[in-house]
């Protein structure tokens, strides 16, 4: 599977300028990727100022085993002159992309959920025998001996069987196949903590397995049993499951046993598993790993809507915009519009004939210059029931990439006006493609900047509008990572997301809490509406919030 990292990005502002001994393994947070790669691009994360640019946010997909987010194109934008929320995104100025080689990790010194054990003998298999009963005799009390002897029914839980090793060819036993065993490691006979074979790995070369069918949202257990000739230490750890790459570090000149724990990504289901090290001619060795299932639902939502119910949504989590709200986008918002049905919320397009009850004649704005209601969707929202700050947003949808519609999964700061309320597009779609993007004030109202990533729908297979997808954003103190199906589409260094003197001006929109809505606009951004069926529906299965 292809990985792709946002790199860093220029942004354009309208004002000017701008060990000693055998420890124990221990387990350690790795800042690269093991991985014998070819280099890859990075995404593009174009950054634009100015009201004339769009964002969008949307998408959401079942990983496969090979489900890499295509490489973006740049695409060029209509100009939109709105002077309201979600401004359209300037076409970049100039081309952000380049292409980073994928290095060999360096260890960093960080030691986390480290669980390691001394124990150096191999595993054993159990051998245990029933022993002779060397209690002291007891009392007489009359019972017959034979009814001592009858077994007893068992009314206590029974034990619980280890769950299986999830990887195949643990030991190295038979044969290469499935490790990949790369750049001058070596599958060797000797020097093996049980069995016959193990794997050797000397200088920036090792072994990794793919792992499929994992549950996401879920811990599991690494353990392995590793040693070094070298100080250089070998490595046993995961990489490519949702989460930070992670190692057990075995320094020792003898079999050593790690283990430690690992949380697969929201919307993984894959990791590779590797046994590696780094440099030095001195080798390491790894045997006997094991993958292990510790426990599903590793992180529980603060804030969830699942949409198993029928009909109305939830009024304890839910309200609506109403009417003609911004971008002169051709649908009336109202609240019929949004259901229950089949598990998912229904978000519908629909044609309609009926008089616009704000309709000033002669007006001069178009919220109120039009005399009839022509379309209809609904905008729902969690404005003054919910917002959230610091947190993981999980969004599983589907959206159609019809001409003509506008499906967004998006948050608004909940102080300020706009853009200096700051605005994340977690998902758009128009046009054509996926949108992730990131917006803030500049010194001119109504101005934004706009650090902004836009990847093809096309790129994505023929079959992939098919299916839900996974949107998320994640979202620290220091970043906000937008990603689809895990893999990055874009990100924000929230230090450099400082309002301009517009309005709010020092404040740090990101830095508030947000609150999130979920709609679809028709025509505008979207297109023209006049070969879409209606009624057109966009679904979404679930929303979940993580602190």
């Amino acid at each position: 599977m292809r990985m792709f990292k946002a790199h860093c990005v220029i942004f354009i502002c309208l004002a000017t300028g701008f060990g000693c001994g055998e420890p124990a393994p221990e387990v350690t947070f790795l800042s690269q990727d093991t991985a014998n790669l070819s280099p890859n691009p990075s995404a593009p994360s174009d950054v634009v100022n100015g009201s004339d640019g769009i964002a969008l946010t949307d998408t959401s997909r079942p990983i496969d085993e090979d489900t890499s987010v295509p490489r973006p194109r740049d695409v060029t934008e209509e100009t939109d002159t709105r002077g309201t929320e979600r401004v359209d995104t300037a076409p970049p100025t100039e081309d952000t992309e380049n292409v980073e080689d994928v290095t060999l990790l360096e260890d960093t010194d960080e030691v986390l959920d480290i669980e390691a054990s001394t124990d150096t003998d191999p595993p054993q298999e159990d051998t245990e025998t029933p022993q002779e009963d060397t209690d002291p005799p007891q009392e007489d009390t009359g019972t017959p001996k034979e009814d001592a002897e009858t077994p007893q029914e068992d009314t206590d839980t029974p034990p619980i069987e280890p769950a299986p090793n999830l990887l195949a060819n643990p030991g190295f036993e038979d044969g290469t196949e499935p490790w990949n065993i790369w750049g001058g490691a070596q599958r060797v006979e000797g020097n093996v903590n049980s069995g016959s074979w193990a794997v050797q790995a000397t200088n920036g070369n090792g072994a990794e397995q793919l792992v499929v069918n994992l549950e996401p949202n879920a811990t599991y257990r690494l353990t392995g049993w590793g040693k070094s000739l070298a100080n250089e230490p070998m490595l046993v750890g995961v990489k490519n499951h949702g989460g930070p790459q992670k190692a057990i570090k075995f320094s020792g000149p003898d079999y050593e046993k790690g283990t430690m724990l690992f949380t697969t990504g929201f919307s993984n289901t894959t990791a590779v598993i590797f046994a590696y090290k780094h440099q030095g001619a001195e080798p390491g060795y790894a045997d006997d790993l094991s993958l292990q299932l510790e426990s599903l639902e590793a992180k529980t939502p603060i804030w969830s809507d699942e949409f198993n119910g029928d009909g109305p949504l939830d009024p304890a989590k839910w309200t609506f915009e109403e009417g003609f709200v911004r971008n002169q986008e051709l649908q009336w918002y109202q609240s019929d519009n949004a259901f229950q049905e089949g598990g998912n919320l229904v978000i519908e397009g629909r044609t309609e004939n009926k008089p616009n009850p704000n309709y000033i004649p002669g007006s001069d704005s178009w919220k109120t210059n039009q005399e009839t209601i022509k379309y209809s969707s609904a905008s729902v929202i969690t404005k003054d029931l919910f917002s959230f700050q610091y947190a993981t947003v999980v969004v599983r949808a589907k959206v159609t990439n019809y001409v003509g519609t506008w499906p967004a999964i998006w948050t608004l700061g909940v102080d300020c006006p706009w853009p200096s309320r700051g605005e994340v597009d977690i998902m758009e779609n128009y046009g054509g493609n996926i949108l992730a993007n990131f917006a803030w004030g500049t010194n001119t109202k109504w101005s934004p900047v706009w650090d902004s990533s836009k990847w093809p729908v096309a790129d994505f297979g023929p079959e992939w509008t098919d299916s839900f997808h996974i949107w998320e954003l994640q979202w620290t103190d220091t970043t906000m990572t937008i990603l689809l199906d895990g893999q990055v589409l874009n990100d924000v260094d929230l230090t450099q997301t400082i309002n301009g003197s517009a309005e709010c001006e020092g404040e740090n929109p990101f830095q508030q809490p947000h609150y999130l809505l979920l709609n679809l606009a028709l025509g505008s951004n979207g297109g023209s509406v006049e070969n879409l069926a209606f009624p057109t529906q966009y679904l979404v299965d679930y929303v979940r919030i993580y602190k």
